[in-house]
This record gives structure tokens, sequence and C-alpha cells, in this order.
């Protein structure tokens, strides 16, 4: 049995992990995927602060090189300084630099990134957004963008409902997901629609106290609700009260949340940042939010919105053509195992 290892920081609800998630323990042939994470027991913003002693980089590099895998792949730039240090503790592995976002995190990111570079058999991408804006590719280095569908849609639920104003987002409250755009947009569309509500599922991302007080200085305590971290399941629970997604990043990837609502039914609000600008259509299935947009331009967000609600038609035909947009895609685990399996014997044909 060969082994495919997939190296990520630690466990979470975002993209990479969800992803990784969905493919562990996969198979074909004598080819198996799993997952290795740097640091075990990282739960919630206050642990993650463990994340960044350098003693522990070196002992899970010791961990990996034991495991004498036979590929690894590397994703964000803690696993990127691991996979550095396992080559000196005698992991010789062909490895992969798996890109899951348009834009560097901080310096530190940028800086390992573009080293590892140089460095891998094989750059991997999650979208072609990603792979175009990312970093200046090495010549000569084979690349591969993988898809992040993970699974076909479940039976949307109550799947003829008219529509109601409640909205729904999920993902890391942190700066990149600009929140607080988030927040002065739904408070526009609650002074039209005093019905509406607004749910927001995520860890912490160094945002969570300015939002808890924005939210209530715009007096929209009981009306915008933050849940915190949620299990996939009581996620999926969550949709099925709304009908509309909502997400105003300033940059994305592939942003893996925005295709999982258009799976879930969901109309999505959104800026037509990296992949969502590809796979997502406005009007067809989506309504784009202009990205440096103001209090004016959100207006007209929300007055669509509002149209819609009124036009029951119209907003069951977006739910449709959304549902639809993904259906040619591939899924991840099977784009991940053609991948490995190619560089694998190409490694092979090269000795």
């Amino acid at each position: 049995m060969r082994r495919i290892v997939h190296l990520i920081p630690y466990d979470g609800i975002g993209g990479v992990e969800r992803a990784a998630a969905s493919s562990e323990g996969a198979g074909r042939g004598d080819l198996r995927l799993e997952r290795m994470f740097i640091f075990e027991d990282v739960r919630d913003r206050s642990g993650r602060g463990a994340t960044f002693n350098p003693r522990a980089f070196w002992v899970a590099a010791g961990r990996l090189a034991r495991a004498k895998p036979d590929m690894v792949v590397l994703s964000l730039w803690r696993a990127v300084i691991v996979g550095g240090l396992a080559r000196l503790r005698g992991c010789d592995a062909p490895m992969v630099l798996f890109l899951h976002n348009a834009q560097d995190a901080h310096a530190l990111d940028r800086h390992v990134t573009r080293m590892a570079a140089t460095r891998v058999r094989e750059i991997w991408a999650d979208s072609a957004t990603t792979l175009d804006q990312r970093l200046p590719l090495p010549k000569n280095m084979p690349t591969r963008i993988i898809s992040y569908l993970l699974a076909r849609p479940a039976p949307v639920r109550n799947a003829h409902p008219d529509p109601t104003p409640n909205l729904i987002y999920w993902g890391r409250l942190a700066a990149q997901k600009n929140p607080l755009r988030m927040i002065a947009l739904f408070a526009q569309l609650h002074a039209a629609n005093p019905a509406a509500r607004l749910t927001v599922i995520g860890p912490d991302g160094g945002l969570e106290q300015t939002l808890r007080e924005d939210i209530k200085k715009r007096g929209l305590d009981g009306i915008v609700t933050l849940t915190g971290p949620l299990t996939p399941d009581a996620i999926a629970d969550h949709a099925a009260g709304a009908s509309f997604y909502i997400q105003t990043s300033h940059y994305e990837g592939m942003a893996l949340s925005v295709m999982e609502a258009m799976q879930a039914g969901l109309v999505p609000v959104v800026t037509p940042v990296g992949e969502v600008a590809r796979y997502s259509s406005d009007p067809e299935n989506a309504i784009w939010i202009e990205q440096n947009g103001d209090a004016q331009r959100d207006q007209a967000v929300v007055a669509r919105i509002s149209n819609l609600l009124r036009d029951p038609d119209t907003w069951r035909a977006m739910r449709s053509a959304g549902l639809q947009a993904l259906d040619d895609r591939p899924f991840y685990v099977d784009d991940v195992m053609d991948a490995s399996a190619r560089l694998l014997a190409s490694e092979e044909h090269a000795t």
C-alpha cells in the first residue's frame, strides 16, 4: 500500500480541512489517502497560540519522517515549514504544494510559500484564480487545478417553498471575509424587511467581538445570531430555514462555502471574487455585490432581494440554476487520486 499524506496544520471548518476530511481513507488500487495534523488539539482561537511554537514544528517533522509516506501534500504555510524540516529528518517522499487562496495571508506565508514553490514536484491549486494570482510560477513547474466539489448535493429540503427573508453565512469571522460589510448590508435589508433574520456560523478569526459590538450598536441583537462553529449537519439544519447565502469577502480562491450554499438550494448574495465569478452568474443564479460598494450601492442589492421575496418564481429559477451550475465538475477525491497517481507514475518512470 502506497500512502499519500495530506499535511494540514490542524482540524477546522475551513475549505482545506473539509476537503481533506472528505477524502480521508479513500483508495484506488494500491494508493490510499490520509490526513496528518501538525497540531492535534486546536479547538478554538485561544488554542491557536500554540501553533506558532517552533518546537512543535520540529516534532511534527519527525512524526512525518517516521511515517515514511510515499507522497506528501502540503497545505498552508505551517505545513510548508514542517515539510521542509521533514526533509532534514530523512523524509525523501515527493512533495506537492497545494494552494487554497488567491492571496497570501501575511509576509511569512508569502515567503515560505514562494520558497516551497521552487522545491516541490508539483503545485496544485483549488481554482484557476488561485493559480493565476497567488505567486509567480517557477519555469517548467507542473501545475494542476483540483476540483473542490466534495459531494453531490442531497435533495433540497422543502423543495418548493416560497423564499423567506432569512440569510445565512458560514465561515471564519476574519478580515478576509469582510463580515462588517455583511452586517451593514443586512441592516439595510432588515430596515426594508423587518422580518429578515441573519444566522452567522463559524469560529472567531479575530473579529467576533467587533461584530458583536456592531450588531448591538445597530440594534440587531436577536435578529443577527452568531452561533460559533457548528458541525456540517448543524449547518445544514440552519441552511434549511434560509433562502439566501451572504458573503462579502475581499478575496477568495474557490470559496467552498458558496458552492455548498448553491448545492443546498440557497441563492448566493456574494462578492464575485476568486472562482466565485466563474461558477456563479448574476442574475442567472446569484446576486453579486460590488467589492468596493457603499451604502447606496448596497441599497440596490437590498432592492433586488426584496424583489425576489415578492417574486418566488424567479427565486426558484435562480435556485435551480445554481444547483445545475456545478453538475459537470468532478469530485475532489477523484481529482486528488488522479493527480497523485500521475505524479507517482512519473517518479517511477524517472528512476
